[in-house]
């Protein structure tokens, strides 16, 4: 009986031991087995790059491209996992190459609005480096009226531009009178607010030659040299 009892245990234990292999030391050895370190994938094109990790049982991913004409393009530039970490087989490595950094020709900007132009630039892979903003009396306030470099140069995507805005007229500088005569009432009053002036006193007049609301005269007269806010006088037909 003491014997049969002893084969039991023995039994027992064995069974015991075969489980703990399996359940536990085998699934920890082939998880051991399944583990590669990362390469040092820094500083290789990446055509040498797919040759290791290919070998070394990971794959590559290219997860950013830097535009550059200092270094050869398709050059590693950095990795994820950096070298040497212990990660599954079959792990991605992400990279970021560099690529080659094209040209571009700058588009002409003066005369449009900072916005427009942020936008065509962005397009072109054109970025902005500093934006100043400066009284001038040839173009609208919030209109580009400098830009560097000029329209049609070649120049390096990524490379910063340099742009003026104008503020319009300084408060110290005078205005030509725009012509109104001929015009509509509302557009006078427009193009006499984009002058920086104002409307003055309005007579209107019957005028049988002429449909409503032209205006027919005006003063001071089109080219009349007046300091800014100054008031314009206009008749208009009824």
């Amino acid at each position: 009986m003491k014997f049969i009892k002893e084969i039991g245990i023995f039994l027992a234990t064995g069974l015991l031991l075969v489980a703990l292999f399996n359940y536990l030391l085998m699934p920890l050895y082939i998880n051991e087995q399944n583990t590669v370190f990362t390469p040092n994938l820094e500083g290789l094109d990446i055509d040498e790059a797919k040759s290791i990790t290919r070998s070394e049982g990971v794959e590559i991913v290219i997860a950013d491209t830097i535009f550059t004409n200092d270094i050869n393009p398709n050059i590693v530039l950095e990795q994820f996992p950096v070298a040497g970490k212990e990660v599954k087989s079959g792990r991605e490595i992400k990279l970021k190459i560099t690529h080659l950094n094209k040209r571009v020709l700058v588009p002409d900007l003066l005369g449009k609005t900072l916005r427009a132009s942020e936008i065509e630039l962005n397009q072109l892979g054109i970025e902005i480096d500093s934006v100043y903003y400066s009284f001038n009396p040839n173009y609208p306030k919030g209109i580009i009226s400098w830009q560097s470099p000029t329209a049609l140069d070649s120049i390096r995507k990524g490379f910063g531009m340099r742009l003026e805005v104008s503020r319009g007229l300084a408060p110290n500088d005078f205005v030509a009178v725009p012509n109104l005569i001929g015009l509509f009432y509302s557009e006078g009053l427009e193009k006499i607010e984009n002058s920086n002036l104002k409307e003055g006193s309005i007579k209107f007049v019957d005028y049988k030659k002429s449909v409503p609301n032209i205006i027919l005269n005006q003063n001071p007269k089109e080219g009349t040299k007046v300091s800014q806010n100054s008031r314009i006088n206009l008749m208009i037909s009824k």
